[in-house]
């Protein structure tokens, strides 16, 4: 078997290519709704044809709207393409199923290399937020030039309504924020929910608003002088908010997860925050300053009857940022004024890569955040964070200090925190945010290498959410009252480190880093039981585990390092699914994941399996 490396590429190009077949084959065997491309271009049904589906080959697998229908499903398609043994090839649309599109590795054969693709499962079945990436700057300062903006109506102590403007850049930023979030949630109070009593869909707080964007406008004044590309901006994004966590919602039902709440209203306490349409030059123009530094120009217009006389209509927002790198071409922009950060929403750069023909498995853990099939040990920088959590807990404790001095409640005491509690609260925040920083640089950088040495890269399907939550409550027999020991205490630390390594944001950056990057895979696997096999023989016992780091197999007595011994198990169960040789069923290539490959049935047969 094969670690880290694979020597014969025709065997593994025909593995991998008749995986595919297979489950394509499958697909158009089960969907119901099966169309052919017509040489006029238009769609006749295709009913499942054993002839034609032995004698193809798929060449290429893409996920598609449906080009019948006008206003196509959300769900979208499957588009395949087939090739026979006389170079014909025939385009067949497979309605109502799904994948992610992830280059497979190529092969550098005679006649060069045949690109195909197979689909994918995902860690976090959210591909339509992990596509969208972005470019963040921190912003350094900001300008008002041309006329003051208006910002609505104020009343004066009198009673009387007078037209407000301001050239303060403070005031003007949370001004358009406040603006975005107001007619985000009257976009919002649109949609409806589920009246359980009722039986009926309501709207989510009795009172839809319906108002268009000119009717806005012109009924709320502090709507009227807010840029177009900035008012149009809810529209699509509370609309792609929405049907994201229902699409996300489904899936983790699916999964037999936890679906989350319904999405929600912006608050006032959130992030100040907004959102411009670049719109091909339209408004959030980007001009390069000097080598660090450029600035984003946002225009807008004051209404005709609120000018200001000796003033022009327009004024123009000039917001310099600090850039490192060079801007890429982007969709819009998004400003953080809380945090003072500005996004650039664009297309990730795929990751420039050669095709390696070496494959590798990966073990995420606490004590070790990555090992290698190849014998490597990836850890995050822990006595930096180590450092920032030091930090965090003396100033937690200076805050309860306080708080027990004030002689108040805790939740009396927010609500008129003292000067110095605000201050060091916002240092707590600071570090941790910094922390999050530190991890996230870390993430993408070891994922970047990984996706650029190897071309194929197993991982283990671990149900996050499911191991980090609490200990069930034991009650005492015949005592309700009464709970006996759990193990919560215990677990307590555990569920601190996993959350602290934030071992799934490795899975989302693997998944589209080798979804962009050229012949490269992610897969994932069944983690069930790869602790505890040994990846020698093949022995799979409890006991083996003798400690968090040692692993002693106790049929044929190899010692070895835990981590290593679950990282070539996982790499193992992979390569066994790609040449359909695992017949538990380790590893799965749908997106949505059966119940019995996370229950205890499942574990039982991999372990028996593995043990045979």
């Amino acid at each position: 078997m094969p670690r880290g490396t694979n020597d014969n590429d025709q065997q593994f190009r025909a593995i991998i290519t008749g995986h595919l077949k297979t489950r394509l084959m499958d697909a158009w065997r089960d969907s119901t709704d099966t169309f052919e491309r017509l040489p006029d271009g238009t769609w006749a049904p295709a009913p499942y044809d054993e002839n034609m589906a032995d004698g193809s080959t798929p060449v290429a697998w893409e996920d598609v709207a449906d080009p019948m229908d006008p206003k196509p499903d959300r769900t979208g398609c499957a588009l395949v393409t087939l090739e026979d043994a006389e170079d014909h090839h025939r385009v067949l649309l497979v309605k109502g199923v799904t994948s992610f599109r992830v280059g497979m590795p190529g092969i550098s054969m005679p006649g060069g290399t045949t690109p195909f693709f197979v689909p994918f499962l995902s860690h976090y079945a959210r591909s339509d937020i992990i596509v969208i990436m972005s470019q963040k700057v921190v912003i350094e300062s900001v300008q008002i030039r041309g006329a003051a903006p208006y910002l609505g109506m104020s009343a004066t102590p009198d009673g009387q309504q007078v037209p407000l403007y301001s050239t303060n850049p403070d005031i003007v930023m949370r001004w358009l924020c406040d603006g975005w979030r107001c007619r985000y949630n009257q976009l919002r109070s649109r949609r409806t929910k589920w009246d359980r009593k009722s039986q009926t869909a309501v709207p989510l707080n009795g009172r839809p608003d319906m108002r268009s964007d000119r009717q806005v406008r012109l009924e709320c004044s502090w709507f009227a002088a807010i840029p177009a590309m900035v008012l149009q901006s809810p529209n699509r994004i509370e609309n792609t908010d929405w049907w994201s966590a229902n699409k996300r919602r489904k899936t983790l039902k699916k999964k037999h997860r936890n679906p989350g709440m319904m999405p929600r209203f912006k608050k006032r306490r959130d992030d100040l925050y907004f959102v411009c349409w670049h719109n091909k030059g339209a408004n959030a123009n980007y001009r390069r300053l000097n080598r660090h530094h450029g600035e984003v120009v946002i225009t807008g217009q004051n209404p005709g009857a609120y000018r200001l006389d000796g003033q022009p209509c327009r004024y123009s927002i000039h917001i310099r940022v600090r850039v490192s790198q060079p801007i890429r071409d982007y969709t819009s922009v998004g400003v953080n004024w809380t945090k003072r950060t500005l996004v650039f929403v664009n297309d990730p750069l795929p990751i420039q890569r050669e095709a390696s023909r070496s494959i590798v498995g990966l073990d995420r853990g606490c004590k070790h955040t990555l090992a290698t099939s190849d014998g490597r040990f990836i850890d995050l920088p822990k006595h930096r964070l180590e450092r920032i959590d030091r930090e965090i807990r003396r100033r937690q404790k200076s805050q309860a200090h306080r708080i027990n001095m004030s002689g108040k409640d805790v939740r009396e005491y927010v609500r008129q925190p003292s000067r110095t509690y605000r201050k060091v609260q916002r240092e707590i925040n600071g570090l941790y945010a910094k922390a999050h920083r530190i991890i996230d640089d870390w993430q993408h950088k070891t994922t970047s290498m990984l996706v650029k040495r190897y071309d194929l890269i197993v991982l283990e399907d671990l149900n996050l959410q499911g191991m980090s939550r609490k200990a069930k409550a034991k009650n005492a027999p015949g005592r309700p009252s009464v709970f006996l020991p759990n193990g919560q205490a215990a677990k307590r630390g555990l569920n601190r480190s996993l959350r602290s390594a934030a071992l799934g944001g490795i899975a989302d950056k693997l998944e589209y880093k080798t979804r962009l990057a050229d012949d490269s895979l992610l897969m994932l696997v069944n983690p069930a039981y790869t602790s505890q096999t040994c990846s020698e023989c093949g022995h799979c016992e409890r006991n083996n585990r003798e400690s968090q780091a040692e692993f002693h197999c106790k049929k044929c007595g190899i010692r070895m390092n835990a981590d290593l011994n679950a990282a070539q198990n996982i790499l193992d169960r992979g390569w066994r699914q790609l040449s359909g040789s695992d017949g538990a069923g380790h590893a799965t290539m749908t997106q949505d994941v059966h119940p019995a490959y996370r229950g205890a049935d499942a574990a039982i047969g991999a372990c028996g399996t593995s043990a045979s």
